[in-house]
């Protein structure tokens, strides 16, 4: 039976999760953990190499351990105004519009006050099964798979093939890492499912962050950064940022509450 792409994903991601727990592995010791050939374990091992997440050497790899980055005593709260966001987006929906969300820190508060609205919403955001109130107009769809690990986002086969299935007019993408060449985010089945949100978007593609997050890079890439529309960020973001960003010609929105 062919693999899919989700099952690729998976096993990459559970490689790292054997690699940080152990301080080597061979290629065959993998290959006999994950019931493959050597061949495909070197082809994982080449793409996490690529990402410099794996260091290889004579006779086996291991993980490169990421060195903390010293923080003060109370680390900056990551904050994002989406009640002036989404009245930005507003502006340039079409009646009855159709609207991707892709899971993270803000998708249920974005998708909460979307509903307020004559839209359609599909995320694999789990956590937008709650929202139901006497105002609600919205019509939202979770688009089912598998729930990852520590976060409130399904990903696998099954929410790819929910995507794959529908034409939007808006994509509303989370990054949690972004600069001037790449948009990224912080898991391998989750970059698959947002750029697959990208390809199947016939309207503006927005991708928002924190402004703490900007010139910082996640784990995965989702997209090239020239291939969305608008980068929304908060008024923290530096003048020269902002400078920088428009000289090099990306469409920043500075929200301010």
């Amino acid at each position: 039976m062919k693999t899919s792409q989700g099952d690729v994903f998976r096993r990459r991601e559970k490689l790292i999760e054997r690699l940080n727990t152990a301080d080597s592995q061979t290629v065959n010791e993998l290959a006999a953990f994950f019931d493959v050939s050597a061949v495909t374990i070197r082809r994982d091992l080449l793409f996490l190499e690529k990402k410099k997440m794996i260091e290889r050497f004579y006779g086996g790899v291991k993980l490169i351990k990421k060195q903390p980055v010293s923080q003060p005593a109370i680390q900056e709260e990551r904050v994002f105004p989406v009640a002036v966001f989404v009245e930005e987006l507003a502006t340039m929906l079409p009646n009855k519009a159709q609207i991707f969300v892709s899971a993270g820190n803000f998708s249920t508060a974005i998708i909460h006050a979307l509903s307020f609205l004559e839209v359609s919403v599909l995320t694999n955001d789990v956590t937008a099964l709650s929202i139901d109130h006497p105002e609600k107009k919205a019509l939202i769809t979770i688009s089912g798979g598998e729930l990852e690990k520590n976060t409130n986002a399904l990903v696998g086969d099954f929410a790819i093939h929910a995507f794959n299935k529908i034409e939007a007019d808006l994509c509303i993408v989370e990054a949690a890492g972004f600069n001037t060449h790449e948009v990224t985010t912080n898991t391998l089945s989750e970059s698959f499912i947002y750029r697959t949100m990208i390809q199947h978007t016939k309207g503006p593609k927005i991708v928002y962050t924190p402004s703490i997050n900007l010139e910082s890079v996640s784990s995965f890439m989702i997209d090239r950064t020239y291939l969305f529309d608008f980068l929304y960020t908060d008024s923290a973001i530096s003048t020269t940022l902002l400078a920088n960003y428009q000289a090099r010609g990306i469409p920043v929105k500075v929200l301010f509450e």
